[in-house]
């Protein structure tokens, strides 16, 4: 009887370290693939960014200008972002960090509710 119970403890926490794992490898691919977009839409928004700014210096026949023009949009956006938006965007990636550690968590409770 003690060997059962023993073997129930040791097989629990062994359960429990591999639902912390899969937790774990949730959000670091969640981190990872995130990471990937975010390099690959910065590098076509400066790709567009340059593009934008060559075309707007058309029009005002100083390349100088058409690049502070395009500075200044991003300066405006910085501002907004920095006065409205930090909070709730920090919020929004916390929530989702969590979620998807607790999905793993979860799908453990449902596995312990059906073995009782």
């Amino acid at each position: 009887m003690i060997d059962l119970l023993k073997q129930y403890v040791e097989n629990r926490i062994q359960l429990v370290k591999f639902n912390i794992i899969g937790a774990i490898a949730n959000v670091a691919a969640g981190l990872v693939s995130s990471f990937l977009l975010l390099v690959m839409g910065l590098l076509i928004l400066l790709m567009f960014s340059i593009a934008l700014a060559f075309w707007l210096a058309t029009f005002f026949e100083s390349e100088v200008i058409g690049f502070a023009l395009v500075g200044l949009v991003y300066v405006i956006l910085f501002v907004v972002y920095a006065a409205f938006a930090k909070e709730r965007i920090e919020l929004k990636i916390k929530d989702k960090i969590v979620e998807s550690a607790l999905t793993d968590d979860d799908d453990f409770n449902e596995s312990i509710e059906y073995e009782e």
